[in-house]
């Protein structure tokens, strides 16, 4: 059967989270890094799509191709961590140590993944400027660039920073409603068996995400070290502290409490209390090879 029952979901998210709790951080880097890269890809896909057609939402709609990629990959993103690993704690499969240490490592395999994207496109973005006028491909380009750095430029200053610490909350807030999205596709994905399944599961969630503008922190790390390349003057010791540090804190609400403890709160059931040790073992072979990097 394709579908996966709920409180089997769970008790699959917890043997992930357990076992994600014990990658090394050598391949927490390099899932990592490949996560934020092909998430810097897909923004740049989607500025560019909403630049040729004047159609942001269908920017929009092209989006999730990264994360579904990651998803299918078994790759390593920190934001869909936020609502794995805690409720492996919380299950006795892991410790808060072991989950912060995940945590931070995928954080930096993410921002270097970015990192590479955004100075790519920044040399690419700025030859395109050297194109005559007319050119179909340059005027694209150069729009995008000027995307990123008005985005760049509101999200840190025009939207927080201007407003104190009302706007760090704000970042924060908007930090909550990105994750909550974001690992709803990540579970609705886990729902389903088949290839297919998992990405149209995905698919609409982080449509929503990026449709209404909110604040996902490797999204952010793209777009916020992009645009100081770019030459948007932001320093990027306000972009940590204005955006950075407020948005991942909303994801790891928006993740943990919105999605993982919600789960674990109505679903939660104890294995060996319920199904025969046979099977038990069955389901944690099967769900740890799709679940379990990550």
């Amino acid at each position: 059967m394709d579908y996966v029952l709920p409180n089997e979901l769970v008790d699959g998210m917890i043997i992930a989270g357990g076992k994600k709790s014990t990658v090394s951080i050598k391949n927490l880097l390099l899932r990592g890094f490949y996560s934020g890269s092909i998430l810097g890809l897909a923004v740049v896909l989607a500025l560019t799509v909403a630049a040729q057609t004047k159609l942001p939402f269908l920017g929009s709609v092209l989006f999730p191709f990264g994360f579904a990629s990651i998803v299918l990959f078994g790759m390593e993103l920190v934001t869909g961590n936020f609502a794995l690993l805690p409720m492996a704690v919380w299950a006795g499969k892991s410790t808060w140590g072991a989950t912060f240490r995940n945590w931070t490592w995928v954080w930096i395999g993410n921002f270097l993944g970015t990192l590479a994207v955004a100075v790519i496109m920044m040399l690419s973005l700025k030859s395109a400027g050297a194109a005559p006028a007319d050119a179909a491909w340059a005027g694209d380009w150069n729009a995008v660039a000027a995307t990123i750095i008005k985005l760049n430029k509101a999200n840190v200053i025009g939207k927080y920073e201007a407003l104190g610490g009302t706007g760090f909350f704000l970042a924060f807030l908007r930090g909550v409603v990105a994750n909550w999205l974001v690992c709803l596709g990540v579970t609705m994905a886990l729902v389903s068996k088949s290839v297919p399944g998992k990405i149209l599961a995905c698919w609409l969630p982080i449509t929503a995400f990026q449709t209404l503008g909110m604040e996902h922190i490797v999204v952010n790390q793209f777009l916020h070290t992009a645009g100081p390349l770019l030459g948007s003057g932001v320093p990027f010791s306000k972009v940590i502290i204005w955006n950075f540090i407020p948005v991942t804190a909303g994801n790891i609400v928006g993740g943990m409490v919105f999605i993982g403890m919600l789960f674990y709160s109505t679903h939660r059931t104890k294995i060996s209390n319920v199904l025969p040790t046979e099977h038990d073992e069955k389901l944690e072979r099967e769900l740890a090879a799709e679940l379990g990097a990550r």
